[in-house]
């Protein structure tokens, strides 16, 4: 899998002073001098600082060190060139800088396999650096050492600790991210309100190995401030959405935080009115919206004032604007959305390149590469801003910007080899030929499709359990409609994971045996039979993940005859693939016992 380029010695009469010296004095720069000082020459350097190309460029490192860059004639026949060094030819094309994609999410629901497998492809497409914008801190944390360490082919992995209200909690995504505890009390996913202990908070959130704390929804902007200075004052990232719910854009901007996420949110800033909690069927009226008015001047001046980086993802967008059958096809205006990266990025804001979304399994290249030309044909980038936007942005988002994100002495040997110029055709960052990441050569001839992303046979049948996210759902409701208790284990994995939140139960329920125990105390029987009211869902939304999927609703109980006096209420429910079908492994809404009040 892993390749190490044939070298070429050469013997140079003069000393090379300025890359020995470089060296003197520290622990690591022993360990460094010990690995041989290579020269790779023969291509065209795009370095990431927005400059220039260098035609007929050479990097100097010796491990995972640049030492320097300049041009082939300067490093190999110049007066300081080395006495002794290895020099390969990489044979003509262009160096850029690792790319960093600064929005995935790799353990909403945590499949191992399927993580390593998409971090695979991003490694192989010229990803070296991700920013997952949070999931289970548990499985994130293994992620994030094992790609430190190359125990892994990945980008190295950087995460977030998730802080929002109480209310929010309650949404499928965190109770599937704190699968087996509580969300809202893991540190990694935390309930903030105005009696919390933010020093503890925060320091709870670090020590998971977080990077930076996401602020994602249910928090008012005297919280939103709070969070962002404690967080700072302990070395830590704050990363928002652009609409907190109530906390406006501009609200958020003022608190400091260091990135704000989705162009299409900044929109609420010129709503009069705006909901005070967060629900996904909120759409400001985008018609009566215009991106050149003077909310947005002020909203991009304040942005560059405090610096803060916007994470458009803009290609999510538009990828579901073109299927209606996607569940966020109308949550944006696209035309809106691209008009407003476009001036953010003409005032001056610096836009970062995150997708939020993967790619097609059969795709060869992950969804960055979709961003990024998003970006560049209808955001208004150059395609050098696009790169700048996945390299020294991204690089300065996720806090690392003094150490990754350009090509210069000091930085680690981390970077992509093109065969054809992406300053042409910002599409040619598919024409990968080599990626070095923290020294390690990775060739793309040797990319293999990995087994998660092959074609998959059915690993269940109907006789066996539900073969389907929807058919799992439906035999959900079925079961609701006779009472049926033998049912129960049809649908619910039968596992002590399984999790269920009821609003007559003052705590969790947790395992297959006690959710049973539920079914039977709400008067469901074997063999069920024929209720006098009914349950159905209104509002139906089904994020599907491939191995698992999270269904949110509006649940109703009662007769359909007169439905206006069924009781109701929200429900989240989070279905995983197993080797028994697909099955409900965690279950919030509020329930109505039969005959009695909710």
């Amino acid at each position: 899998m892993r390749h190490v380029p044939a070298v070429m010695h050469l013997l140079v009469c003069s000393t090379f002073v300025v890359l020995n010296a470089a060296h003197v004095g520290s622990a690591s720069a022993q360990v460094q001098d010990s690995a041989p000082l290579e020269i790779l020459y023969g291509f065209t350097l795009i370095d990431g600082k927005g400059g220039a190309p260098i035609e007929d460029a050479a990097i100097a490192i010796r491990g995972n060190e640049i030492l320097t860059v300049s041009s082939r004639r300067e490093l190999l026949s110049g007066p300081d060139a080395p006495r002794d060094a290895e020099a390969t030819n990489l044979g003509g094309g262009y160096v850029i800088p690792g790319l960093i994609d600064a929005h995935v999410h790799l353990a909403t629901s945590p499949n191992r396999q399927r993580a390593e497998a998409e971090l695979y492809r991003m490694l192989y497409a010229g990803i070296t650096g991700v920013r997952d914008m949070a999931g289970d801190g548990r499985a994130l944390a293994s992620l994030a050492r094992d790609s430190r360490l190359g125990a892994i082919d990945a980008p190295d992995v950087y995460f977030s600790a998730l802080m929002a209200g109480p209310s929010f909690l309650l949404d499928p995504r965190p109770q599937s991210s704190a699968a087996g505890e509580t969300a809202g009390e893991v540190p990694w996913m935390q309930a903030i309100t105005p009696e919390t202990d933010l020093v503890t908070a925060v320091a709870r959130a670090k020590g998971t190995y977080a990077t930076g704390i996401k602020i994602y929804a249910n928090l008012d902007p005297d919280l939103v401030s709070e969070i962002t200075r404690e967080a700072h004052r302990q070395g830590m990232h704050v990363w928002a959405h652009s609409m907190v719910f109530p906390t406006r854009p501009l609200e958020v901007v003022n608190s400091g935080v260091d990135v704000v996420s989705h162009v299409c949110r900044l929109a609420w800033e010129g709503m009069a009115n705006a909901p005070t909690e967060y629900h996904h069927d909120q759409v400001p009226l985008y018609a009566n919206l215009d991106p050149e008015s003077a909310i947005f001047t002020e909203l991009f001046e304040a942005m560059k004032r405090e610096g803060t980086v916007l994470d458009a993802t803009l290609a999510m967008y538009a990828r579901a604007a073109e299927n209606p059958d996607n569940p966020l096809s109308d949550r944006c205006q696209v035309a809106f959305a691209r008009s407003l990266v476009a001036r953010a990025h003409r005032e001056g804001v610096p836009i970062v390149a995150g997708t939020d979304f993967p790619a097609p399994a059969s795709d060869p290249y992950p969804s960055l590469h979709l961003e990024l030309e998003e970006l560049v044909n209808f955001g208004g980038l150059s395609p050098m801003a696009a790169i700048e936007s996945a390299t020294r942005v991204a690089a300065t988002a996720l806090g690392i910007g003094d150490t990754h994100g350009v090509l210069e002495h000091g930085r680690p040997v981390t970077f992509v080899l093109l065969d054809r110029d992406p300053l042409d055709d910002i599409g040619n960052l598919r024409s990968v030929k080599a990626v070095w990441k923290n020294g390690e050569r990775f060739d793309r001839s040797g990319y293999r499709l990995p087994e998660a992303e092959r074609p998959r046979t059915p690993q269940t049948s109907p006789d066996s359990g539900p073969a389907s996210v929807q058919q799992a759902l439906e035999r959900w409701l079925a079961m609701w409609r006779r009472y049926d208790l033998d049912a129960v284990g049809d649908v619910f994995l039968q596992a002590p994971a399984v999790t269920f939140l009821a609003s007559d139960s003052e705590e969790l329920i947790e395992g297959f045996d006690e959710v049973l125990a539920w079914h039977e105390g709400q008067g469901f029987v074997d063999g069920g039979f024929q209720p006098d009211e009914e349950l159905w869902l209104e509002d139906t939304l089904v994020s599907d993940f491939e191995d698992s999927a999270v269904v949110t609703a509006t649940w109703r109980f009662g007769s359909r005859i007169g439905p206006d006096e069924a009781t109701r209420g929200p429900l989240s429910m989070t279905i995983v693939r197993t080797s028994s079908g697909y099955r409900i492994v965690n279950l919030s809404m509020s329930v109505r016992r039969v005959g009695g009040e909710p």
